[in-house]
């Protein structure tokens, strides 16, 4: 392997790392307590050697919170590609963002902004919630035409999507579910299932 083509790969698995032992810092003791000197601690480097790759922090949980709805959306592709439908779909798209928030906490709450894992809102988040409006919204616009409702709907009805989505999987990361941990998942999908019948009636 050529010298450049070594060092650029050195360079991402060092990069991969240090986001990695971040997470493992994020999982035992909390986003609030993960710090670039408890990042160099794990991994063995001093901090001269993690700011080349990241400025701070929030770099970190910036390039996190990019990586997180980058596999989220990669997911979502999966979904439309397997079914036509609109209820289908939006059904698809709720499970997978509980499905992902189950297998990466601490990404999820880097996304979006939750224990302790805070970062400044950017042009990004702007990108991103343009993204989400790009899957949700054929789908509802689909089924508002069915309806004969306006399209003005589908913002409102986006709105009363996400909130269910992200209440419901915060509420799940808090313990907050009255019916138990173990029920969750399926009060969780039987929620999604009966706001998606309702804009049918």
């Amino acid at each position: 392997m050529p010298n450049k083509e070594r060092r650029r790969k050195e360079k991402e698995e060092l990069q991969q790392k240090i986001l990695a032992v971040a997470k493992d810092i994020a999982a035992s003791d909390g986003w609030q307590n993960v710090t670039i000197r408890k990042i160099c601690d794990k991994i063995h480097y001093t901090a001269p050697v993690i700011y080349q790759y990241f400025e701070n922090k929030e770099a970190i949980l910036q390039s996190l919170r990019t990586d997180g709805f980058i596999q989220v959306f990669n997911l979502f592709e999966k979904v439309n590609a397997k079914h036509q439908t609109a209820d289908k779909r939006l059904l698809e798209y709720a499970i997978t963002w509980w499905n992902f928030a189950i297998q990466h906490p601490e990404i999820y709450q880097v996304m979006f902004n939750l224990h302790g894992a805070v970062c400044v809102h950017n042009d990004s988040n702007i990108k991103v919630h343009n993204t989400v409006m790009d899957y949700y919204h054929p789908a509802f616009k689909q089924i508002n035409q069915k309806a004969k409702r306006s399209e003005i709907y589908s913002l409102e009805l986006t709105d009363s999507f996400i909130a269910i989505i992200h209440g419901f999987i915060s509420m799940n990361m808090a313990n907050k579910i009255k019916s138990g941990n173990n029920k969750a998942t399926q009060v969780f999908k039987n929620s999604i299932i009966r706001f998606i019948h309702s804009l049918k009636e």
